[in-house]
């Protein structure tokens, strides 16, 4: 038995993906949503039907003390033994600027604390249960590595957890404890539309910039998470994964 996986922004995309891939692997799952409460019960009762435990855990990554309590109410579940902070802090209405210059400093502050500030109190709350065998998994994606208009403060954020990451995964290394970035290229999920006015066109224009020819599910991202939690990823500590069809290179 693994214990308890705490996955944030798990009502749906990769975040639901993830969640189901960590169930399978022998994870009970704290389903983290902000505002889905339908979609994330949803999710429970699948993960249920794989036979393992859940719950839907109200969360807001952009509060410190919200994440840590989410961590004190999975703890009824069993001991924390992985953490994913998933959950990108942007709420479902809200359009990324088309400049980063033009976004304020304000922005950037809400979302370096739903990246950097999440992994911090997540990982501080679940303290010692991560010892001897614990994961964190923090997502990311290749827009910390170029422009892509409108991503500014994401990408910036994200950056910044890369770096967390490598910290963590150094600092805790001597507890048996692994951190590492799971980064995706462009996800066919409903995020999209926080960044592109015209999701469909991005897709579009990606997929044929991409050597696979198409892009991204969200099973492809959750299965370098699912990696990362389980037996084969022991070994890969404080690196940057990515799942992007070879895009980067393209």
């Amino acid at each position: 038995m693994r214990g308890v996986a705490v996955v944030t922004g798990a009502s749906r995309g990769v975040g639901r993906a993830i969640a189901l891939d960590l169930a399978e692997l022998g994870y009970d799952i704290a389903v983290g949503y902000h505002s889905r409460s339908g979609d994330a019960a949803e999710v429970v009762r699948a993960i249920e039907q794989l036979g393992r435990s859940a719950r839907a855990l109200q969360v807001d990554t952009r509060e410190p003390d919200s994440c840590r309590a989410l961590v004190g109410r999975a703890r009824e579940l069993g001991p924390i033994r992985a953490v994913v902070s998933n959950a990108t802090g942007f709420a479902d209405s809200s359009p990324a600027s088309t400049s980063a210059v033009g976004t304020s400093i304000a922005t950037y502050t809400e979302m370096f604390t739903a990246r950097v500030g999440a992994v911090l109190s997540l990982v501080e709350a679940a303290g010692d249960d991560l010892h001897d065998g614990g994961r964190i998994v923090a997502l990311a994606s290749t827009g910390t590595r170029r422009h892509v208009p409108g991503y500014a403060p994401i990408a910036v954020s994200m950056a910044a957890a890369e770096a967390l990451i490598r910290y963590l995964a150094a600092e805790l290394g001597r507890a048996g404890v692994t951190a590492n970035i799971a980064s995706g290229g462009v996800i066919d999920t409903e995020a999209l539309s926080a960044i592109s006015a015209n999701p469909e066109r991005l897709k579009t224009i990606v997929a044929k910039a991409t050597p696979l020819g198409r892009v991204g599910q969200a099973r492809d991202l959750a299965g370098l998470v699912k990696f990362l939690c389980g037996d084969d990823g022991g070994w890969v500590n404080g690196q940057t994964l990515i799942a992007d069809g070879g895009n980067l290179i393209a």
